[in-house]
């Protein structure tokens, strides 16, 4: 019998025990297979390529992807590894040379990992389609998907995953030369090295999270606070500096302080199994110290990036509708000819029917400097304001904020209209003048001024007076130019009418288009929560799988304990609440971390973008809770397998 039929009557015979790393490689393979053949979908690849930056983004999202996904699968490899040193002692003794072990590992890891290479490449095969058609639906396109095989995406994911496979093969001759015998034997006793509780450090571990959390929830606009003194960035490296140090002292020194106190505690040290639980549950802290301190931040990470992709996403349609406030809007063109066709082509779609048009002459006015200061936060350049009438505000107004009462004018009154991204409050608002006077040729006409957020043109790009229309036509202002507001019915999916109309433009940017910038919006904030979604399930794999496999080392190693408690007379469901109690700790200290950083993260991006992000955070922290709930489920179960077997 040779080597290599020696390494495959081992898989067969012991793929139970290899199934983990098995089903880790698969899945890794298939996430990556599916990312790599939406790349290659020409659906897909037709609407990514529209936007060089979503083309950048795709590609840094599969290296990052594939950067995380090998990290991963070494990992795992360690961790079977590890398991598998007291074999490799065994070999040893029986005599095996130490190059034919090597080479007898080589050909077993290679096996499985070819073997996962298939299946994931089938699952994925599979599940692509699905994917497409999530990302499709995200990107609230109606396009229909179809199944596409690609053999790119087979030959690239193939090629990849064999040089991991070939790599971590190796490891094998690496583990064999490098650890001698006694090493090999006793290789799974060995834990990280645990540090000493302490008191100070635990106040100091509190203090800067409490700090970090200050700072990070400190009002943005205030001229008081940190985040106005030392910059946006600066303030963001701060936060992330004390949040990730407070993370670490907490779990090294804080929590195992906590654990020593409710151990000694009198009242509950000797019920039940707490004297056995309380105590392998500190040891268990202090020895995945920098395990759980790096899940904890990573969970912070993937749950804040979900989180603001999903704000994104969830915002897309009310981001889309701040930015254009009618279907479609422009400069009415001087050429009557072209005029005409551009009205024509709005009402060219059947299917999107225009029902609203309106076309609003749009005056410039002098305001006239009196006791009080003119406003300098509005003027259009300085020295003229742009004007319109208030019968054509007030129609526009009737159109745009239905749901709004109306604004009424009494004589002599004017309005000034500022837009939203002007971030003006009542403070600075209440500062500016309640009169104003403006000029036409040689007559001065004074005005009570009233202002409020509410523009109806978005194409001025500045704060917009609404003047009587009695003044404008007595003083005979000319208008500087006229602009066109349109309205049509679902104006989502009004793409057709938007691209005939953009044609007759002879610049690109003279027309605004909401089912263009909807589309834009919907593409990128699509896209961009389909990476999240895709980067943070393999994070979430990867997170869950460290506890686990971190979990099943100690169960070997535990065997002994439990097996003198199951002599002494503990049952088999004290032993399982046991050690349900120790790894539901285990888990909750990332998550429960991860879910307050990122929170914090969340409600401070909230503040910047004025959004509201309650769902979409809430969405994304309940589906990741769920799925630790599975990996925990999953590693009690395996855990109490392991230290009493199983239940018969």
């Amino acid at each position: 019998m040779t080597l290599f039929d020696l390494a495959k009557k081992n898989v067969k015979h012991n793929f139970i025990h290899y199934f983990l790393y098995f089903a880790s490689m698969s899945f890794s393979i298939m996430i990556y297979y599916m990312f790599v053949v939406l790349s290659k979908d020409p659906t897909i690849a037709h609407r990514i390529n529209r936007s060089d930056k979503l083309s950048v983004v795709f590609s840094a999202a599969s290296i990052i992807l594939l950067a995380f996904i090998a990290i991963f699968i070494l990992f795992s490899n360690n961790f079977f590894m590890r398991k598998r040193k007291k074999e490799i002692g065994l070999y040893s003794l029986l005599g095996l040379r130490k190059g034919q072990i090597g080479r007898m590992l080589f050909y077993e890891n290679f096996i499985m990992g070819i073997g996962a290479l298939i299946v994931g490449i089938i699952l994925g095969s599979f599940l692509s389609k699905l994917f497409v058609a999530i990302l499709l639906n995200m990107m609230d396109d109606r396009v229909l998907s179809t199944f596409v095989f690609s053999w790119d995406a087979v030959i690239n994911t193939s090629i990849i995953f064999v040089l991991i496979t070939f790599f971590t093969s190796l490891l094998g001759f690496q583990i064999i030369y490098q650890h001698s015998l006694l090493d090999l034997f006793y290789s799974e006793r060995k834990r990280e090295k645990a540090l000493k509780p302490s008191l100070l450090l635990s106040i100091l571990s509190l203090s800067l999270i409490g700090l970090g959390y200050f700072i990070a929830l400190q009002p943005l606009k205030t001229e008081n606070s940190i985040w106005a003194r030392i910059g946006l960035g600066y303030t963001a490296v701060l936060i992330l500096f004390l949040t990730i140090l407070g993370t670490a002292l907490f779990i090294a020194f804080f929590l195992p302080y906590l654990l020593k106190k409710v151990r000694i505690a009198k009242h509950s040290f000797y019920r039940g199994m707490n004297l056995i639980t309380n105590s392998q549950l500190s040891s268990r802290i202090l020895s995945n110290t920098k395990t759980l301190s790096i899940i904890a931040i990573l969970s912070a990470i993937t749950l804040s990036a979900i989180g603001a992709m999903g704000s994104l996403y969830y915002n897309a349609n009310q981001t889309a509708k701040n930015e254009i406030i009618t279907a479609f809007e422009y400069t009415k063109p001087e050429d009557d000819g072209i005029a005409q066709k551009i009205i024509t082509a709005a009402h060219s779609d059947r299917a999107h029917p225009v029902t609203f048009q309106q076309e609003t002459p749009v005056y410039e006015v002098h305001p006239i400097e009196t006791n009080k200061k003119v406003p300098s936060v509005f003027p259009f350049d300085g020295e003229n304001y742009l004007a319109i009438s208030q019968t054509d505000y007030t129609r526009l107004y009737k159109e745009i904020y239905p749901k709004n009462t109306q604004p009424t004018f009494k004589p002599g009154e004017a309005l000034i209209a500022y837009p939203s991204y002007f971030n003006l409050d009542h403070k600075t608002l209440s500062r500016e003048p309640k009169n104003l006077n403006f000029k036409w040729n040689d007559k001065i006409v004074g005005f009570t001024i009233h202002y409020n957020n509410q523009i109806v043109i978005q194409s001025l790009y500045s704060a917009t007076v609404v003047l009587p229309d009695k003044a404008i036509a007595q003083f005979s202002i000319k208008p500087i130019k006229k602009v066109v507001s349109i309205n049509v019915r679902d104006a989502k999916t009004a793409e057709t009418i938007s691209e005939r109309m953009d044609k007759l433009f002879p610049e690109r940017d003279s027309l605004l288009s909401y089912p263009a910038v909807y589309r834009t919006m919907m593409n990128t904030s699509g896209v961009l929560m389909f990476i999240g979604m895709f980067i943070g399930l393999v994070f979430l794999a990867a997170t869950g799988s460290i506890i686990y496999f971190k979990q099943l080392t100690e169960a070997y190693n535990d065997r002994e304990t439990y097996e003198v408690l199951k002599k002494i007379g503990v049952t088999r469901k004290e032993i399982r609440f046991s050690i349900a109690r120790q790894i539901l700790v285990i888990f909750l200290i990332p998550l429960v971390l991860g879910i307050a950083h990122s929170s914090v993260a969340l409600l401070c991006l909230a503040k910047l973008l004025e959004v509201d992000l309650t769902f979409p955070v809430l969405i994304s922290t309940v589906s990741y809770t769920i799925m630790y709930i599975i990996y925990y489920l999953l590693t009690v179960n395996s855990y109490t397998n392991i230290v009493i077997g199983k239940n018969k």
